[in-house]
């Protein structure tokens, strides 16, 4: 389906009306029973009220959909130009309208460090991924105060998300198949983001393929533990985020002469699923960033040196990590 552009977004569509119009009708029974639901867990211990929190946010994206879903069709209208610069405002609201819902409803806080490191395009961002929350961070601390367009590699299995993926086939983003591998297409796919990139634009690209978890950690530390070298004593030695997987960074690096800025961030660990959310943990956290730059003439040449280099400072990452999870672990 990934492939077939108008029965996928048939079905998506059809699956968000759907669901957004159930939704409303059934509100009233179904805060009820959330409510309920939630009266409860909190006898069992679990004060969160994340039923009805689940319930409102999951409105409230819906609704959020419908507008983008319907706001794009008629930007369509406009011609490709224009049709292309409504996007990007649009694309920004939309992002903007789901993490102003996440912070009322859940009490969530971003406080970012290091902003000015984003402030001159362009440039490449390489992002740590640990929930499926993070992916709207750029587009609030580089996008909307600074103004620098983002071009994004992302999995494909955000083209279930209608509003993604129109918005997102629109705008010059590449999205990569799971398991693909980093395929030499994939790689020339994003090495194209670089060639029309303008002086006010900047590509980010997930460099770990795929959202933390603790199982994931361990399958990838298990391998490398079976090979030898710096790499792979630096990728056994991550504790708090995976391993990157260094052919689409390396791609960018290749096409591009950009800085780099790194988009570190902690407090949504434990949070890569549905479900993870479900569990409570997620209401009031503070959501720490920060963004470091690494001017190009710091990054080496060659690319067995540029592979180190990368798990060298997904390392520093990972140790930053650790110290605003404990505080005390840089003293140590």
């Amino acid at each position: 389906m990934f492939e077939r552009v108008i029965l996928r977004r048939i079905v998506t569509i059809s699956a968000v009306v759907l669901m957004f119009v159930v939704t409303t009708v059934l509100a009233p029974l179904l805060l009820i029973l959330a409510v309920l639901v939630d009266i409860a867990r909190a006898l069992a211990g679990t004060r969160a009220w994340m039923t009805t929190r689940s319930l409102v946010f999951g409105w409230a994206y819906l609704l959020g959909e419908m507008w983008a879903v319907m706001t794009l069709g008629l930007v369509a209208l406009t011609g490709k130009q224009r049709s292309i610069e409504l996007t990007y405002g649009l694309q920004r609201t939309w992002a903007r309208w789901n993490l102003l819902c996440l912070e009322f409803i859940f009490g969530l806080s971003i406080a970012a460090k290091g902003l000015e490191s984003a402030e001159s395009p362009p440039f490449i961002v390489l992002s740590r991924h640990a929930s499926l929350i993070d992916t709207l961070i750029p587009a609030e601390l580089i996008t909307r105060p600074s103004g620098v367009r983002l071009r994004y590699v992302l999995k494909k299995e955000l083209l279930l998300d209608p509003a993604l993926d129109i918005a997102g086939n629109r705008l010059p983003n590449y999205f990569v198949a799971r398991g693909s591998g980093e395929s030499e297409s994939d790689r020339q796919g994003i090495k194209d983001l670089i060639d029309s990139m303008g002086s006010d634009e900047a590509v980010l690209i997930y460099p770990e393929g795929t959202r933390f978890s603790v199982e994931k950690q361990r399958r990838l530390r298990a391998r490398f533990a079976e090979r030898e070298g710096r790499v792979a004593e630096l990728a056994v030695g991550l504790e708090r985020v995976l391993p990157p997987r260094p052919g689409g960074t390396l791609a960018l690096l290749e096409a591009s002469e950009a800085d780099v800025v790194i988009l570190a961030h902690n407090g949504l660990e434990g949070f890569a699923r549905v479900k993870d959310i479900w569990a409570g943990d997620l209401v009031g956290r503070t959501i720490n960033v920060k963004m470091t730059r690494i001017a190009r003439g710091d990054i080496p040449e060659d690319r067995g040196d540029r592979v180190q280099w990368l798990f060298e400072v997904w390392s520093d990452l990972d140790k930053w990590v650790q110290e605003q999870a404990d505080p005390g672990h840089g003293s140590r």
